[in-house]
């Protein structure tokens, strides 16, 4: 690797590939646990991480928030699975409100065919000044100007 050069701000999960299928014990029906993060190389003047797992109900469009998490350390490189549902973890990381009207990982429904959800990371270059508890609108919000570079993965959900 040539001086000054970094490897691309990637996002990466352990419980499947990107495009792949996640497991059902992700799904709200079937154990609802938030499945692991990690991340690779986050631009050098990242301040703080915010993920956002988002998808698209193809019949009406709307688009649904399933995690809010913000605040991340960048130094971390990894949330693990299983993660508790209050606002504020022990790492200092917030966990605002999804649109399902709690905290924390909500899972994909096994009543809808098909989903897919986009994990969406963004490297900040600040402290989101909110409470834990925040919306993801909120969050999105707190973030205008201050993304230095994102990192998609795509996890697709078909229950069984």
């Amino acid at each position: 690797m040539k001086e000054g050069r970094r490897m691309a701000f990637k996002i990466v999960s352990s419980a499947f590939k990107d495009g792949g299928y996640m497991p059902p014990w992700y799904s709200r029906d079937r154990g609802d646990a938030s499945p692991p993060i990690g991340w690779t190389d986050p631009p050098r003047k990242t301040v703080t991480l915010v993920l956002l797992v988002t998808c698209t109900d193809d019949k009406t469009g709307q688009d649904y928030c399933h995690w809010v998490m913000y605040n991340i350390s960048p130094r971390s490189r990894t949330i693990y699975g299983k993660q508790p549902r209050g606002s504020v973890s022990h790492d200092g990381t917030l966990q605002g409100v999804n649109s399902f009207g709690g905290i924390g990982w909500d899972g994909p429904a096994d009543d809808i065919p098909e989903q897919e959800l986009v994990f969406t990371l963004y490297a900040l270059d600040c402290r989101l000044d909110l409470p834990g508890g925040a919306s993801h609108h909120d969050v999105l919000d707190a973030m205008e100007g201050h993304v230095l570079e994102s990192a998609r993965l795509l996890g697709r959900y078909t229950p069984h």
